[in-house]
């Protein structure tokens, strides 16, 4: 054993021969992550552009039933419509599926990746004004509509299914934006580590 002293000089040589974890991602990698976000996106769509189509189909046939509330009643129904229909146009402006280039290198694919989950967490961030919005003045003719009828028929009943109605709209339309709101601090996480990754040298 050596009692010759240790320099700051060999600390130094120690510390840069060490070897360094280094975080490599190949272009074949990226691209598989970057076709999985996009299919997840489009199966998302999917999903709302049918339930789109059942809502226009049930809302369109409630404006063809008689209502005491007459010409207000087909209005809201039709009010409705127009309104998940912009839902949709802005879900296919704002978040729609982008498909990821072929045959890019790794860095072209990290920077698609990460411009896709900005683009996407802004959509969800903002899915009160995109998806909430464009529904509530239908839903709040609506209810108008409805109400006319209701109380009509028993004031009392009447009171009692608007009241309760209204409060299950409000709690969905809350959970509605809540878990966009998580999703976007999930897909944040996400740009997050993209941009450690950049980060290195």
């Amino acid at each position: 054993m050596s009692n010759k002293p240790v320099t700051s000089g060999d600390i130094r040589s120690l510390w840069q021969s060490m070897p360094v974890d280094t975080l490599a991602v190949s272009a074949e990698e990226m691209g598989a992550k970057a076709r999985a976000f996009q299919a997840k996106i489009r199966r998302r769509n999917a999903i709302e552009y049918v339930a789109t189509a059942f809502v226009v189909v049930i809302f369109s046939w409630y404006a063809t039933l008689p209502s005491r509330a007459t010409w207000l009643w087909p209005l809201a129904n039709v009010m409705v419509v127009a309104g998940v229909l912009m839902v949709a146009v802005n879900l296919h402006r704002r978040a729609r599926a982008v498909a990821a280039p072929e045959n890019a290198p790794a860095a072209s694919l990290i920077r698609f990746q990460r411009a896709e989950l900005v683009r996407q967490r802004d959509a969800l961030k903002s899915v009160w004004l995109w998806y909430i919005l464009p529904v509530t003045p239908g839903v709040i003719v609506w209810f108008i509509a409805f109400g006319i009828g209701a109380l009509a028929r028993d004031p009392a009943r009447g009171v009692v299914a608007l009241v309760s109605s209204g409060l299950v709209v409000v709690l969905v339309f809350a959970v509605i934006i809540l878990l966009n709101l998580l999703g976007a601090a999930a897909l944040q996480r996400q740009i997050d580590a993209l941009d450690r990754y950049e980060e290195k040298p």
